[in-house]
């Protein structure tokens, strides 16, 4: 299937809509944000609920994933392959065997790091460099009022509510820019190219896993006609895997659809690499 750089730029387009869609920056940054609050609110506890401290950051991601899979069915577009896992295990990871890490950092660090690893799983810059801002100010905190474990000191309570202020606001940012993103429709209506609207719609499914049809009309902008005959051609070619549930239409990308995406756009880099040269 041939493609031109362009179509490079609307596989792009088609991505960046999609995490848009799925708000995949706004909402764990506003879980992080409320799961902040509530280490401050139990810091104002005493010792004897410290273990239940410890396990906030990996409630938090749970309630993050729980969160993305309620918005399925509303957006008609997957939980994606973000990381939630790996934050969740993660967190637990550090309560369970490494638990001086929480006193030395402080819990909000945690919280900062599974933002940090969401952030290079997507190549989200704005996740990562918020995560780092969060691991710094809490060991900021630590630093200054150690031990980070209930009571907290009146700074250090102070400077985890503020940290949860400041994540919520970037949560708003970051959703401001999501509506930006689906109201522009930048690079969004498709040219009838079917090389390049297999790509728009491998894009979508590759960052949100699954979609409903109606989902990925308007995330690629191809048209319903076009878009029937696109998945058919995925699904002839085992890229894409087609399924009925409750009288939606979803597909969902199979391996070798992300194999296809991947070699692709090396390629096309590739192109727009020797094109600069």
């Amino acid at each position: 299937m041939p493609a031109t750089v362009p179509a490079l730029v609307a596989a792009d387009s088609a991505r960046l809509r999609t995490r848009a869609a799925r708000h995949a920056r706004s909402l764990p940054l506003a879980v992080a944000g409320v799961t902040t609050w509530v280490v401050a609110g139990t810091g104002l506890l005493d010792v004897s609920w410290l273990w239940l401290v410890m396990l906030v950051p990996a409630a938090g991601f749970v309630a993050t994933y729980v969160a993305a899979f309620a918005l399925r069915l509303p957006t008609g577009v997957g939980v994606g392959s973000d990381g939630y896992g790996i934050a969740l295990v993660l967190s637990a990871l550090i309560a369970f065997l490494l638990p001086w890490i929480l006193w030395t950092t402080g819990v909000p660090f945690v919280v900062g790091l599974g933002l940090v690893v969401l952030g290079l799983r997507a190549s989200d810059r704005f996740l990562w460099v918020a995560g780092l801002v969060t691991m710094a100010v809490s060991f900021g905190l630590a630093t200054v009022s150690s031990p980070m474990f209930p009571p907290l000191s009146t700074p250090a309570l102070a400077g985890t509510v503020a940290l949860g202020l400041a994540l919520l606001a970037a949560a708003l940012v970051a959703l401001r820019g999501e509506r930006q993103t689906l109201a522009a429709g930048d690079g969004a209506l498709s040219i009838g190219d079917p090389a390049t609207d297999n790509l728009r719609v491998l894009a979508v499914l590759g960052d949100a896993d699954e979609a409903d049809q109606p989902a990925l009309g308007r995330l690629t902008g191809i048209e319903e006609r076009n878009l029937a005959a696109r998945l058919h051609d995925l699904t002839e070619a085992s890229l894409v895997h087609a399924r009925i549930t409750k009288n939606r239409n979803w597909a969902q990308i199979t391996r070798e659809g992300r194999e296809e995406l991947r070699t692709r756009r090396e390629a096309l880099r590739g192109v727009a690499e020797h094109r600069k040269a």
